[in-house]
């Protein structure tokens, strides 16, 4: 614990003071490759800190989708699509009365569906 504490208290703002920043948009142009290689360590860390605060911010603001569109690899594509899941149950005694012969689509490619 002590070494953070002395890292963030006295390395961290020696490190910072004895970077190359230039107090101009030119001065960068300026700069050799070495004070470019000290600048890395600190363009990174920015560089990932900002992404992660948009990224945070996009996830914040954006509007869930108001409806799931039918996925590609989905089999059913049209039937009930506001159920999560779709199964009806019908009585046995109602399938003698309407015909001798009953078939169930299974594959959701039947456009008529019972």
């Amino acid at each position: 614990m002590e070494a953070i504490s002395r890292a963030i208290k006295v390395q961290l703002p020696n490190y910072l003071k004895s970077l190359p920043v230039p107090s101009t948009f030119g001065g960068f142009l300026k700069l050799t490759g070495k004070e470019w290689v000290r600048l890395a360590p600190l363009l990174v860390a920015e560089s990932l800190l900002l992404y992660l605060v948009i990224s945070w911010l996009l996830r914040l603001f954006s509007k869930p989708a108001a409806k799931k569109e039918a996925h590609p690899d989905w089999i059913n594509k049209t039937v009930q699509k506001d159920k999560e899941k779709v199964a009806d149950t019908i009585q046995i005694e109602d399938l003698a009365e309407k015909a001798a012969y009953h078939a169930f689509c299974r594959c959701w490619k039947s456009k008529k569906v019972l």
